[in-house]
């Protein structure tokens, strides 16, 4: 079983990956990027590494994902996030709803949006959310 810093340490290489993969491949223009293909990549990449720390923190805590809920983009995933979280920190939920998952999911991931504020934004919640992740891990 993995511990708590490689869990840390590979969500993080997630978040790095993401953020080499903006710098280096996306191009950008003022406040957007050039190439949506390339922001997808990211946003997705950045998103994997928040669901990564997120699940070594549910088994960590003992709680299994159901059989039902463990296809990425099967809504009711999303759904026992929210539970889930919604009983251990709302700080961290709202960090989760209102940023990391429709930053880095759904305008990033799917529609590719070029404005670089909103990738950016989600990853800076992503980060937020796997030090949260972090701290669980070593003070419990």
């Amino acid at each position: 079983m993995k511990n708590y810093i490689d869990t840390y340490t590979e969500a993080m290489r997630y978040i790095e990956n993401a953020k080499e993969i903006l710098s280096t491949k996306t191009g950008k223009e003022d406040r957007f990027y050039a190439d949506p293909k390339y922001v997808k990549m990211a946003c997705n990449t950045a998103y994997n590494g928040v669901l990564l720390a997120l699940n070594d923190l549910f088994k960590y805590k003992g709680i299994e994902i159901p059989k039902n809920k463990q296809k990425k983009r099967d809504s009711l995933r999303v759904e026992f996030y929210r539970e889930q979280l919604a009983k251990m920190n709302k700080s961290i939920l709202n960090e989760f709803n209102e940023s990391a998952y429709p930053n880095l999911h759904e305008y990033g991931g799917y529609d590719g949006n070029l404005q670089v504020d909103i990738s950016q934004n989600g990853i800076k919640s992503a980060v937020l959310i796997i030090e949260w992740v972090r701290k669980q891990m070593t003070n419990n």
